[in-house]
């Protein structure tokens, strides 16, 4: 082969891949549910969630569009075709017509107490003895025994403002929050203005919740997913994990 013919072969591969980013360089509507710092912050669609997935799509060639929604809204957005994706979604929601990425977050519910009250929290079963307050539809993603264990709890409420959690506990106003751990760490500086952590005890309870995109287009599923693995081992993905000053 000659130097001309492969400068030809180049050429034509190079203007191909060049045609389908164009084709694929878009604004895509994405459904995300309300306010969650540190991972949805609505304010500058910003927060560890939406910065790993606006860079992931950025590498792909495509804006993002943030369409905030309650809890449980995004499967009929997704049905009706008003939105390109969701975040924030598992294989438990009726998602038929779409099509579930990898895993691309994963939340770590856990019950949180004081420190100085010295709770030996070793089970779901034991919260039933506290004053718990949950994260809003706790009882429906956490499980059966979170249910049982709760419903005979001698106080236990779920509040969609997480912030009102974490002050009610630092106040010593309940026993227990149950919440993401990140989600917690953020707060509880917000509220004080300074790292709670060394003053809580983290009970571990729940298994991890991981989380998928849903997509209507199979191909774009495809491509995220290859995108994702590339930048979740690559510096920009630490530097995120440290803005938000994220415990593993």
């Amino acid at each position: 082969m000659t130097l001309s013919q492969c400068v030809f072969i180049c050429s034509v591969l190079i203007s191909g891949l060049s045609l389908v980013k164009v084709a694929w360089a878009e604004v895509l509507d994405v459904s995300v549910g309300w306010t969650k710092p540190p991972y949805v912050i609505e304010q500058g669609d910003t927060g560890f969630e939406l910065d790993m997935v606006k860079a992931i799509f950025a590498e792909l060639g495509h804006e993002i569009r943030f369409l905030y929604v309650p809890f449980g809204r995004s499967d009929s957005l997704l049905k009706t075709q008003k939105v390109d994706a969701a975040l924030t979604m598992n294989r438990r929601m009726d998602l038929a017509g779409a099509v579930l990425s990898e895993p691309y977050i994963t939340y770590h519910n856990t019950a949180i107490s004081l420190k100085k009250r010295n709770l030996k929290i070793h089970s779901v079963s034991a919260l039933e003895n506290y004053a718990v307050i949950g994260f809003q539809n706790a009882s429906v993603v956490l499980g059966m025994e979170y249910r049982l264990a709760t419903a005979n709890s001698p106080l236990y409420i779920e509040l969609p403002d997480q912030q009102k959690q974490v002050e009610l506990l630092l106040r010593g106003k309940v026993d227990v929050v149950v919440m993401d751990i990140n989600i917690f760490n953020h707060l509880s500086k917000a509220v004080l203005g300074q790292d709670q952590m060394p003053n809580v005890t983290v009970h571990h309870l729940f298994a991890a919740s991981p989380y998928r995109i849903a997509f209507r287009d199979p191909a774009l599923k495809d491509a995220f997913n290859l995108k994702m693995v590339q930048f979740k081992s690559s510096s920009a993905y630490y530097k995120l994990l440290h803005k938000y000053e994220f415990l593993q």
